[in-house]
């Protein structure tokens, strides 16, 4: 797809969702006094808050953004695309994925902005003078339950070397894969999990035939005269299972677990409106962003509560900000936990006085605790398409508009039906049916490093609008390819300015500007390679059942032209995004300077006060993010009540 010339506007759109929990009025804020004040309401900090609360403890959860009930967009499994772009959650982050802007901007997302949150995307032509480079987007959510409402809803839980290598680094015990498994468990306490209903092939054969070509990769492909009910059956298949022992290193066709209930999607924030609806003490401040962490500094610095302003989507990476805030502060009796992600959580820390001392000295920071670890190590995952249009559109989204406007026939379909025999469409599902899960010729470990995933969409990555241009038409398929256990520990977060409101820098370092140490860029791009041909392999294979019906098809990304090792190479280094950022403020041993927790999630040179999200990771887990943070919330809640 060409996105050349692009120009997208942001509509000003006003929220119409009712918040449950209301703002403390402003009269009280000298009365803000808490036993636990947690700072973010995503994966890590949302199940937190709820467990420290439904034990009894004053629990105070702050989001910057605010409860998006009632909104259509974070209900349908189907609008996982569109919700990320709707300005009443959205926080539109722009990253480098290569510092040399020149080489960046061979990236056809790559985006500036011409007027306030008016953006071009695409590097020929050049764009209007005077434009602002801004990067590659990163789409994060301001909204309670953080990116958890806006996300593609899978849910892989990690393999067990993840677990064990935090407790070999560390030493504590309680990491091991072994022990964490009953966090697992606490999850699925509150948290629904349901794959796509495989029975909806029966409404697409062209799709069927599609998914039948990788299963055919995959050595499990079914007899051509019983494609449908024969692939049926193997979508019954769970990547999650916990009945086979070899599940981390068990290559396969696979269904895709999604958070879902009936075809609704359901998570963190349900949880957390759950708790405060059985009236355990858990306070929600909404529209609330904080600024800084307070420290009584006068024996080692200990953390004491939050300063914060209050106001509707202050922070610049929302489309709808500008608005007038006022500040407060808020205090707690025990503990400070901070929860904001891999980017904002770094940079609260740093504004803080914790990070490096040089950086912060050169913001005029006074240094609280001298961490160089702070914002390095970012980790992400490499994902890579193969896209190819068909003459004709796939008969599962006939109706569908992906935008909710009267004639969105999906949406009345999805809104009308019982969740029984696919009768909701597609839209109770997030469009991926199934994937390939592989073990490269590269990977580090036995455990899997390839998810390659299929879908009827135009998906090459993200940047403004993206939701519409991989709907723009029903014709295109693609098979993406997710890279897990990926080498590169280069990526960093650092400060713009000492202003809270803005956002910070952050760099990737992609491939070969990043970890090159025993070839690791390569090994990880041969990976990529690999799988991009095990693509092509599938689309290969889907001719194999002409017999379901399904049309020809040419390929669009990366292009017929693009065949060498090489040349896929370098399609890879040029258009690969990742969208789970990681590892900024990492777990580690005592001895390793670099290290900004132990293995309670405690900072290291401060007290009574923890991270816990995406960043406490050394080494980014899995396949997937989303349930290992959810699992290390849990074990955050366990190590604070029960020590």
């Amino acid at each position: 797809m060409k996105i050349s010339n692009f120009i997208v506007r942001s509509a000003s759109i006003l929220a119409v969702a009712l918040p449950f929990v209301s703002a403390t009025p402003v009269t009280a804020r000298d009365q803000l006094e808490y036993e636990y004040i947690v700072v973010g309401s995503g994966a890590g900090g949302g199940p937190l808050a709820c467990r420290l609360a439904m034990a009894g403890h004053n629990t105070l959860l702050i989001e910057a953004g605010n409860d998006q009930n009632g909104n259509i967009n974070i209900s349908v499994p189907g609008y996982q695309a569109v919700v990320t772009n709707d300005p009443k959650l959205r926080w539109d982050m722009f990253v480098n994925h290569y510092q040399d802007q020149e080489r960046a901007m061979q990236d056809p997302k790559y985006t500036w902005e011409v007027a306030p949150y008016q953006y071009h995307v695409g590097s020929d032509p050049p764009p209007p003078a005077g434009a602002k480079p801004l990067g590659i987007l990163y789409p994060r959510a301001g909204t309670l339950g953080g990116c958890v409402t806006h996300n593609a809803l899978i849910l892989i839980t990690p393999h067990a070397s993840d677990w064990d290598n935090i407790a070999s680094i560390t030493g504590d015990e309680s990491w091991a894969a072994v022990n964490m498994n009953q966090y697992l468990d606490k999850v699925y306490e509150w948290l629904p999990v349901e794959p796509t209903d495989p029975t909806i092939l029966l409404s697409d054969l062209q799709l069927t035939q599609h998914l039948a070509g990788g299963a055919a990769v995959m050595g499990v492909g079914p007899d051509p005269l019983a494609a449908v009910t024969g692939l049926t059956n193997t979508l019954l298949n769970d990547p999650n299972s916990r009945l086979n022992p070899a599940r981390d290193s068990t290559e396969g066709f696979f269904q895709i677990p999604l958070i879902m209930e009936s075809g609704t999607r359901t998570a963190v924030r349900d949880f957390i409106a759950d708790t405060v609806q059985k009236g355990y003490p858990l306070t929600i401040r909404q529209n609330c962003h904080v600024t800084k962490i307070n420290f009584d500094n006068s024996t080692t610095p200990q953390a004491t509560g939050v300063n914060f302003l209050d106001g509707n989507s202050l922070y610049r990476a929302s489309p709808l900000s500008g608005g007038t805030s006022t500040p407060g502060s808020a205090t707690a009796t025990k503990e400070v936990i901070i929860s904001g992600g891999a980017f904002s959580t770094i940079q609260l820390l740093k504004l803080s006085g914790i990070g490096p001392a040089s950086e912060l000295q050169q913001f005029n920071i006074s240094v609280v605790s001298n961490l160089p670890g702070v914002g390095q190590n970012m980790q992400d995952r490499y994902e890579i398409p193969v896209n190819v249009k068909h003459n004709n559109s796939f008969p599962i989204l006939n109706g569908c508009t992906f935008d909710s406007k009267p004639d969105d026939a999906c949406l009345t379909r999805w809104q009308d039906n019982p969740y029984i025999l696919a009768q909701r469409g597609a839209y109770a599902t997030n469009g991926l049916a199934a994937t390939m899960g592989v073990r490269s010729n590269y990977a580090s470990t036995t455990d899997l490093d390839l998810y390659i995933f299929a879908g009827p969409v135009d998906f090459t990555g993200y940047f403004p609008d993206w939701n519409d241009a991989a709907v723009a038409d029903h014709q295109h398929f693609s098979w993406y390819t997710l890279k897990a256990h990926t080498r590169n520990q280069a990526g960093t977060v650092e400060l713009r300015s000492a202003d809270p409101l803005d956002t910070p820098v952050i760099n990737f370092n992609y491939f070969d500007t990043g970890t090159t140490a025993g070839g690791a860029d390569e090994l990880d791009l041969l990976a990529m390679v690999q799988a991009v041909n095990m693509s092509r392999e599938a689309l290969r294979r889907y001719y194999d059942y002409d017999v379901l019906g399904g049309t020809a098809f040419v390929e669009v990304e990366p292009g017929e032209e693009v065949q060498s090792t090489e040349e896929v190479g370098e399609y890879i280094k040029q258009r690969a995004w990742g969208h789970h950022a990681s590892c900024t403020a990492a777990i580690g041993a005592d001895d390793d300077p670099n290290a900004v927790l132990d293995s309670q999630f405690r900072v290291r040179g401060v007290q009574n006060l923890r991270v816990v999200d995406a960043s406490v990771f050394p080494r980014i887990p899995g396949i997937f993010i989303q349930a290992p943070i959810f699992m290390i919330s849990e074990k955050a809640a366990d190590v604070i009540l029960n020590g």
